[in-house]
């Protein structure tokens, strides 16, 4: 086989520029070195500020009083057991509760033994004990008062 002379020049240069260049020859053997980026970092979110709920009864509608029915506060508002009616018992770890409504003066809570209304004032000369489905509340005449939750046995009535 005959070479002509351009392929001979080309075979040439290329051979040259191989050689010329430097390059090593390639370890099979050796793995090139991964290539690691930087992180990309997003921008900074700017955080969230958390939403606090806070209820103030002065200026919303009590949840246990009936819709349409006027819920105002009344310091001077007189609790009258008789006509009160248990509206919720909740028990929790170590305490108690329960919520009765005495219809036109508002909403009261019991809690360690005590009532109070909607402001966190005591109601003076009454006591409360709360079982799991009434409440016995007891005056300082030592009349008591026997309230049911409605649906159970009786229709929250006094006894």
């Amino acid at each position: 086989m005959k070479l002509s002379t351009s392929n001979l020049i080309l075979c040439s240069v290329l051979l040259i520029g191989n050689i010329g260049c430097g390059s090593k020859p390639v370890d099979k053997a050796r793995k090139p070195a991964p290539v690691i980026a930087a992180p990309i970092t997003p921008p900074a979110a700017q955080p969230k500020e958390k939403q606090v709920y806070v209820y103030s009864g002065d200026r919303f509608r009590d949840p246990f009083v009936p819709a349409g029915q006027s819920s105002a506060y009344q310091a001077d508002a007189v609790f009258d057991p008789q006509r009160a009616t248990v509206k919720g018992i909740v028990f929790g770890g170590q305490q108690k509760g329960a919520v009765l409504n005495v219809g036109g003066t508002g909403t009261y809570f019991v809690r360690d033994g005590r009532i109070i209304d909607i402001m966190g004032k005591l109601i003076e000369g009454f006591t409360a004990k709360v079982l799991v489905n009434k409440v016995i509340v007891q005056s300082s005449d030592d009349s008591t008062y026997e309230l049911k939750i409605k649906g159970s046995d009786e229709e929250g009535k006094p006894s």
